[in-house]
C-alpha cells in the first residue's frame, strides 16, 4: 500500500519535498496549497511531467495562458470550453484537430506553464503540501520531462539571481516606455544570438501602454527571463518607467463581424483545398521534376537562409508589437520604420530585396525575398 506524504511548508520546505521525490524516483501528484492558490505537479519516476494551478477542470490553466499569450481570444476559448464539455475531449486535442494551434505551439505554452508554476511555488514559505503516489498519464516525449533535483537547483539559482535585478521592475503593473534606440546598443548582445532576439522582442513590446505583466505573457519567455531582460534594457537606457498618470490607454482593436469571420475562415480553408485538387488533374508534363540531392546542395545557402529566418522573426515581432500598440496590423512595412519598431535596413534581405508583406483578413502574410 502506498503511503501519502503531507505536511506544512514552514516545517518541511518545498526544496526538501522535491529532493525526496527525486531521490526516491516517486510517481504521483504533489498538490501544494499556497497563498490563495493551489497547484499540482505531476511526477513520473522522480521527473516533473507537468505543473499547473488547480482550476475548475484540468485544462483551465492552459486555456487561460493561451489567452494571456495572445494565441486565443477569450471568446474563442469560451466556445472551445463548451465544445470540450459536450465532446469530453481535452482542450489540446480540440485545438490540434481544428488546426488553430500546432502541437509545437501547445508544447511551448505547456512548458511555459510548468516553468512558471515551479518558479512560483519555489518562493512559497507558507502553505501545505500533499503527495499521493499514483499512476500519471503522459503521452509526451520523455526527453521533455524535468528532473526534480535539477529543477530544484535551477529554481534556487533563479531565486538568488532574482534579488539582483527585480528592483528595476518594481511591480508587475509598472509600464515602460522606450527611451533609446535598440540599434545603438545592439553591440551589447551577441549578433544573431537568441538573447539578442529576445531583448529586441521585448524592446518592441514596450510601448508606454503595456504593463510588465502583459509583456511577460506576450513574450512567452516566463517571468524570470522577461524581468531580467527588462531590467537590462532599463540599465542600458533603452526603456524607462512611466509615472502612472502618464500611462496611455490602449485603443481596442475593432472586432470583425462574426459572419465575416466565418466567411474568411471558410475561404481560407477552401481555396488551398481547391488548388490542391486542381493540381491533381494537371497533365504529367506540367509537373516540375524534383531536383536531385546534388542540385539541392548547390542551390542551398545556409548562411543566407539563417539571415532571412532571423530577419523574418524580427519583422514578425515588430508587426505584432505594432498591433498591440495601435490595435491594428500595419498597412505596410514602412509603418514599422515610421513607428520606430525597426530600422529601414530590416525591411530587406541580404541582397537588398524587400520582404513581402500583405494583410489577409484577421492576419497577415510575410514572405522572405526571392533568391
Amino acid at each position: 500500500m502506498s503511503v501519502a506524504l503531507h505536511g506544512n511548508l514552514r516545517d518541511f520546505g518545498i526544496s526538501e519535498v522535491f529532493q525526496l521525490i527525486g531521490q526516491q524516483r516517486k510517481t504521483g501528484v504533489l498538490e501544494i496549497a499556497g497563498p490563495g492558490e493551489r497547484v499540482e505537479l505531476h511526477f513520473d519516476s522522480g521527473a516533473i511531467v507537468v505543473a499547473a494551478p488547480v482550476g475548475p477542470h484540468p485544462d483551465a490553466a492552459l486555456g487561460d495562458l493561451l489567452v494571456r499569450t495572445g494565441l486565443l481570444t477569450r471568446e474563442r476559448l469560451a466556445e472551445l470550453e463548451r465544445e470540450r464539455e459536450h465532446s469530453l475531449q481535452a482542450l489540446r486535442r480540440l485545438l490540434v484537430a481544428t488546426s488553430e494551434l500546432s502541437a509545437g505551439q501547445l508544447d511551448e505554452v505547456e512548458e511555459l506553464l510548468t516553468r512558471e508554476t515551479i518558479f512560483q511555488v519555489l518562493g512559497w514559505r507558507e502553505g501545505s503540501f500533499h503527495f499521493s503516489a499514483r499512476a500519471v498519464a503522459d503521452d509526451r516525449d520523455p526527453a521533455r520531462r524535468l528532473g526534480a533535483e535539477q529543477v530544484l537547483m535551477d529554481g534556487l539559482r533563479m531565486l538568488d539571481e532574482w534579488q539582483t535585478f527585480a528592483d528595476r521592475v518594481p511591480t508587475p503593473e509598472v509600464v515602460f516606455q522606450r527611451s533609446g534606440r535598440f540599434d545603438a546598443e545592439r553591440h551589447r548582445f551577441e549578433e544573431g544570438s537568441e538573447r539578442l532576439q529576445r531583448a529586441e522582442r521585448l524592446w518592441l513590446l514596450v510601448d508606454g501602454r503595456l504593463p510588465a505583466r502583459r509583456i511577460v505573457d506576450l513574450s512567452r519567455l516566463g517571468t524570470f527571463e522577461t524581468t531580467r531582460l527588462l531590467a537590462e534594457l532599463r540599465d542600458l537606457g533603452l526603456i524607462e518607467p512611466l509615472a502612472p498618470e502618464k500611462v496611455q490607454r490602449r485603443p481596442r482593436a475593432p472586432k470583425a463581424p462574426r459572419a465575416a469571420g466565418w466567411l474568411r475562415a471558410g475561404l481560407g480553408t477552401a481555396i488551398p483545398l481547391l488548388c490542391l485538387g486542381a493540381l491533381a488533374f494537371l497533365p504529367r508534363a506540367l509537373v516540375v521534376p524534383t531536383p536531385g540531392p546534388s542540385e539541392l546542395a548547390v542551390s542551398r545557402d545556409p548562411v543566407r537562409e539563417a539571415r532571412l529566418s532571423f530577419g523574418a522573426r524580427r519583422l514578425r515581432a515588430a508587426i505584432d508589437a505594432h498591433r498591440w500598440a495601435t490595435g491594428r496590423y500595419p498597412a505596410g512595412l514602412l509603418e514599422l520604420v515610421e513607428g520606430g519598431f525597426v530600422a529601414p535596413s530590416a525591411l530587406t534581405g541580404p541582397e537588398g530585396r524587400p520582404y513581402y508583406y500583405a494583410q489577409r483578413g484577421d492576419g497577415y502574410v510575410l514572405l522572405a525575398p526571392e533568391p
